[in-house]
């Protein structure tokens, strides 16, 4: 349910985004900021004001003194595609990885690529490290504003909520960004700099046009300029460039006063009017190019002087940063590119010339393998057709690191006809699509490819694996196993990848049949092709489906100890995050759940939950939810149940996937059952019951309805409302059809059902021998839950059995009962949420779990971690909170509620 793995990702790092302008640090030396850095210990220090206000040079000066004096400081440019959540989270990972072990990004090759989970499971392995990290850091992220990803933003969010004592993140932005800063403020973890204090004070304004001027100002033209400029660093820096070699000082002076126009277009105005018509011609030409080097800047512009008018261009201090130490890269600063360009249009340049240009910038670029800031300049001059030929060269690359985003936007850039003529990048974007979850946009670009690139041997099969991920993850699961069964007579000649994948997909299927013999010949013959080649997330599938059909057959010991064994190899080799590796998270905690390991399970969902979200089986993504809100609800947190409960069913409207909307509601349904709020439950069933939800799966199964589904619902109201005689034979009928396929777990649960239908119908004998015989069948396999979290009548039957001789063990009788005991809601402690927030959720976990008096060894297990990543965290947990022992947190655990 992935694509197979390539040959060559394909993606480099760009090193320039790693460190700040070679010449941004100005000669003014801001002394009042990095004083006011340095004494505050806020763990966001966030610079905004508008262009011209100097940013860059602030931050580079921060960061010069900071590594100056020892610390671990690391830098990052974004820009425009750095608003993608992978490329943002390659890029964070490179600069943080300069600086601190373990961050850096992790070669892509054939055995750990697992394109779906690119994005969301590099964030969580980021998330994971840096909580793991207790060593001090600066982290500086200049030009912010590039960034509006929702999901780049709350990344972002989240570091800055774990960062420890010493660890501080600088951001600088035209505009303040969408992060929480509210709660940062109050608790005096932020430090705000915006444009009055990045202004130049009189003092700052004479040495600085002292350092540039050979004859420096008297004191009534210095307080003019002052006046005038306000200390905008900008227009100070123009007023220089305008000033110098000029005698007629008093006259530029006079103009600004009298001057009603901005006073940046004055100036510039005035430098550009007295340079040399060619240098003037260049700045004017290269002001379209974000950035240029001499070479580019030769073939864009058809001329062989471009280093001499780049070196005139810096001796006049014009506005032009080096952005590379070790190659002659430059750009200008974006308030002098505005009105440079403003002048180009204005010169007379014809929109064909500005085409050509920026032309012969794509092409150069794109010979240059720089294929991404080409891909621009082509699509600026019209010509997608370049466009397209230079996003077929990184497309799939991007797809395989999880830049979904920027390939999205790509396609969105490039009329069909044009789209129709590169297959590869029709593939790429279709993957892309269907990882972002727009399943009909994946649909369009696939029926795009003509019918010749279609019987290419290499695209057919490329096709197969893409057309049956996009059906099992758009819930088209009947059309995905048709495509399976359709290349079944092909598998032969089928990349080893690929054959594997269809064997995955219809042992999915015969499970859904409950054909459960057939589902393991399938799952053999996946492994077989799989095994050789080293796909490891391929052979995740395979083993979480044999894991998947005990657990149907109400083995849930025998699942757990498959999906723990399997877990834990995955992460010894490397392979923590991923979505096949959630998959499997996925799994052991529904089987923890089942055997009642409550902390166990809600620890994995924590971890998991995210990447789940965004990269799994709708199947999974239910379950998940579910066990997570029946968690919640049963440590009495009902509301937060309803919020979790919520997001599943906003994903499923979202994704347009009825059936997950579906499941949201048949558990809010139990929920408004178990408060007692019969008319809420009500007002649901014809939801639930929606028939046009149901019809796409007549004669299949689905995984995540095996325990709960419509029946079972309509069962529960029935017991509320005591009205059970209609109810009963439907529940023996589906009894006698789950023994039929040997799902003995779905039977535990109609059993469960059966035997309190009967104590309200007064039948109390039958009730007791019904759920005798189904503990009896239940206790073996370990399970708990199936019976739990139906506890409408169960436990006056449970104590019942206690009281007289029973073939159930008393043993089994006292867990069932415990973990059938109705849980109270609890008021949440909101004053002490923001102390809690400071905590990351798996923090959260780890300090309820020690409160609980778990162990190192046992914390370690339950987390899969070694003792010493446990001993880390909590080095963390007791920085954050203050505490020093485990007696402190016991009480610092209670405090927040987390006990």
């Amino acid at each position: 349910m992935h694509p197979p793995p390539p040959s060559n990702p394909g993606i480099r790092v760009n090193t320039r985004k790693l460190r700040p302008s070679y010449d941004a640090a100005g000669k003014v030396e801001r002394s009042r900021i990095f004083t006011l850095v340095d004494r505050s210990s806020a763990n966001l220090v966030l610079v905004t004001a508008p262009a011209g206000y100097g940013k860059t040079t602030t931050l580079s000066q921060l960061y010069c003194q900071m590594r100056a004096a020892g610390r671990a400081t690391c830098w990052l440019t974004v820009d425009a595609s750095d608003d993608d959540p992978g490329r943002f989270t390659f890029y964070l990972r490179a600069a943080l990885g300069s600086v601190l072990e373990g961050v850096d990004e992790p070669e892509i090759t054939a055995a750990n690529l697992d394109g779906s989970t690119a994005s969301s499971a590099r964030v969580q392995q980021l998330l994971e490290t840096l909580d793991l990290t207790e060593a001090p850091f600066v982290l500086f992220i200049d030009e912010f504003e590039e960034i509006a990803s929702t999901k780049v933003l709350q990344l972002l969010g989240e570091i800055v909520a774990g960062l420890s004592p010493g660890q501080r993140i600088v951001l600088g932005s035209r505009q303040t960004p969408d992060l929480p800063l509210g709660r940062l403020r109050v608790s005096g973890r932020l430090l705000e700099i915006d444009a009055d204090l990045l202004k130049f004070d009189r003092e700052e304004s004479r040495r600085y046009i002292a350092g540039r001027l050979p004859c420096a100002l008297n004191e009534a033209e210095l307080d003019t300029l002052q006046d005038r400029t306000d200390g905008w660093p900008a227009a100070l820096q123009l007023a220089a460039a305008a000033l110098t070699g000029r005698s007629d000082t008093a006259a530029l002076l006079e103009g600004l006063v009298a001057s009603s126009r901005n006073i940046s277009d004055y100036l510039a105005e005035d430098v550009l009017a007295r340079l040399p018509p060619r240098l003037c011609d260049f700045l004017l030409a290269t002001s379209l190019f974000d950035a240029f080097s001499p070479a580019m800047c030769d073939a864009a512009l058809g001329v062989t002087d471009s280093r001499e008018c780049i070196a005139a261009t810096e001796r006049d201090n014009l506005f032009l940063q080096r952005i590379d130490n070790d190659g002659p890269w430059y750009r200008y600063h974006p308030l002098f590119r505005e009105f440079l360009g403003t002048q180009l249009r204005h010169s007379g340049a014809t929109p064909e010339r500005i085409a050509t240009l920026q032309l012969n910038a794509a092409r150069w670029l794109a010979d240059h393998d720089k294929p991404f800031p080409a891909v621009p300049y082509a699509l600026a001059a019209g010509d997608q057709a370049l466009a397209a030929d230079i996003m077929s060269t990184r497309a799939t690359a991007l797809v395989r690191v999880g830049q979904f985003d920027t390939v999205a936007k790509w396609m969105a850039a490039i009329p069909d006809a044009i789209l129709a003529t590169h297959p590869n990048l029709l593939i790429a974007g279709a993957y892309a699509a269907t990882f972002l979850h727009r399943y009909g946009e994946a649909s369009r670009l696939i029926e795009l490819l003509p019918a010749e690139a279609q019987v290419d041997e290499r695209i057919s099969a490329e096709l197969v694996a893409l057309r049956i991920m996009l059906c099992a993850w758009s819930d088209r699961i009947v059309e995905a196993f048709r495509i399976g069964e359709s290349a079944r007579a092909n598998l032969s000649v089928m990349p080893p990848y690929v054959a594997g994948l269809i064997h995955n997909a219809l042992a999915y299927e015969a499970i859904g049949q409950g054909r459960d013999i057939a589902a393991m010949q399938e799952i053999a013959a996946a492994k077989h092709l799989l095994e050789p080649i080293g796909a490891v997330h391929a052979l995740n599938y395979s083993v979480s489906f044999e894991g998947a059909i005990a657990l149907l057959q109400g083995e849930a010991k025998a699942a757990r100890a498959r999906f723990e064994g399997t877990l834990e190899a995955i992460i010894a080799g490397g392979h923590r995050y991923t979505t096949s590796t959630a998959i499997v998270a996925a799994h052991l905690a529904e089987a923890l759940y089942e055997l009642n390991e409550i902390d166990a399970a809600e620890t994995l969902l924590i971890d998991y939950l995210p990447v789940i979200h965004d990269g799994c089986l709708p199947d999974h993504i239910i379950v998940t939810y579910r066990v997570l809100a029946r968690i919640q609800a049963q440590r009495g947190q009902y509301a937060k149940a309803l919020v979790t409960l919520d997001t599943l069913q906003d994903l499923g409207d979202v994704r347009s996937i009825p059936r997950i909307s579906a499941a949201s509601r048949i558990d809010k349904h139990r929920l408004a059952l178990l408060a007692g709020d019969l008319a809420a439950a009500q007002r649901l069933t014809p939801l639930i019951a929606d028939e046009s939800v149901w019809r796409p799966f007549t004669g299949f199964s689905t995984y995540a309805e095996n325990l709960d589904d419509p029946l079972v619902a309509d069962v529960r109201q029935a017991l509320v409302e005591g009205s059970v005689r209609a109810i009963i034979p439907r529940l023996q009928d589906a009894i006698c059809e789950a023994s039929g396929h040997n799902r003995r777990r779905r039977v535990a649960r109609l059993q469960c059902l059966l035997a309190q239908a009967f104590e309200v119908a007064r039948r109390r004998p039958q009730a007791l021998e019904t759920l005798e015989r189904a503990l009896a069948q239940a206790e073996p396999g370990g399970m708990l839950r199936v019976f739990a979290d139906e506890p409408w009548h169960l436990n006056e039957l449970l104590r019942a059995l206690s009281d007289r001789k029973c073939t159930v063990s008393p043993t089994y009788l006292q867990s069932m009962l415990a973990a059938a005991t109705k849980t109270e809601p609890v008021a949440a402690k909101s004053h002490l949420q923001d102390e809690a927030m400071r905590l990351s959720p798996k923090e959260g976990q780890i300090l309820r779990l020690l409160a609980e008096g778990h162990s190192n060894k046992e914390l370690a297990r339950k987390l899969f971690v070694t003792e010493n990543t446990v001993e880390t965290h909590l080095r963390r947990i007791y920085g954050k909170l203050g505490i020093r022992s485990r007696t402190q947190a016991v009480a610092r655990a209670l405090e927040l509620g987390l006990i």
